[in-house]
């Protein structure tokens, strides 16, 4: 009994030390990754004549970081077009902190022209600041914006991708672009997972196994996966999205599935979207 509570105290002081180390043993980085809610943009920006802003705006050049973070955070509550250019001109920041609220500003003022900007700084930004940009270029309603959320965040380009929290980022990419009203760009995002479940590594397939099964809780998932299933011209990618519909649970995309057990020309096809059947819930 003895040894046993002393087994069970010096777990106890481990399991201490490691959250005093870490703020938690069970970090964010094992939090499921999820679709990233877009900012309330402004209706419209004024140029306003505001003390309070045009004080915000020169402390934007405050030696101290913390008075430029408090004065982004302070100009993106403004609806104030004075206050874009400055921003912009904030997002080279040293510090990530102030680079992740000027982010966060600019997205919840919604000019059209800060996006361009926000693109040039996503290749030098660590982790966090790109996955401010995720929700922020999602947030406007401009091509640009949603285009970059795939093609300058959550497209790989072809690189072994190794590390796991920019893996983390390009997922929240994924399944934001799968929330979006628009849909355009929902398939490739989509897509994006197969290539990351062919990875080498271990830690990168499983997060895109966690990706897959979370597009159950995206806008657009469930109609992209059965028109993959539907349309695609290459088999392996048919079969691929028959097994994941059956897996996630895309009750939404059982017409799909059952089209495909009847008449997929590819045998394997047809054999995984029966399977996939089987694993939806009976209907109702």
């Amino acid at each position: 009994m003895n040894r046993c509570r002393k087994q069970n105290i010096l777990c106890l002081v481990c399991l201490s030390i490691c959250g005093w180390l870490t703020g938690s043993c069970a970090t964010a980085q094992t939090a499921p990754v999820k679709a990233l809610p877009v900012y309330e943009q402004c209706q419209a920006l004024t140029a306003g004549t505001d003390e309070t802003v045009t004080k915000a705006i020169a402390a934007l050049k405050s030696q101290d970081a913390k008075a430029r973070a408090q004065a982004a955070k302070q100009l993106s509550q403004s609806c104030d077009s004075r206050a874009v250019e400055p921003l912009i001109d904030v997002l080279g920041d040293a510090d990530a902190d102030v680079r992740i609220v000027t982010i966060e500003a600019l997205g919840k003022l919604g000019d059209p022209n800060s996006v361009q900007p926000m693109i040039e700084i996503v290749g030098s930004s660590d982790s966090r600041v790109r996955m401010t940009l995720v929700r922020a270029f999602a947030s406007f309603k401009s091509f640009l914006g949603r285009n970059a959320v795939v093609n300058q965040i959550a497209n790989p380009s072809g690189a072994d991708i190794t590390d796991e929290n920019d893996m983390r980022v390009r997922c929240a990419a994924i399944l934001t672009a799968c929330d979006m009203k628009d849909v355009s760009h929902s398939r490739k995002s989509i897509l994006f997972l197969y290539d990351f479940q062919q990875s080498k590594h271990d830690n990168i397939r499983k997060l895109a196994d966690q990706t897959l099964l979370e597009l159950k809780n995206t806008r657009n998932g469930a109609t992209e996966m059965g028109a993959i299933l539907k349309q695609s011209n290459n088999p392996v990618l048919r079969r691929w999205a028959a097994t994941w519909i059956g897996k996630i649970g895309l009750d939404a995309a059982r017409d799909a599935l059952q089209e495909a057990a009847t008449n997929d020309a590819d045998t394997t096809v047809r054999q995984a979207a029966a399977e996939s059947l089987k694993q939806l819930p009976a209907p109702k």
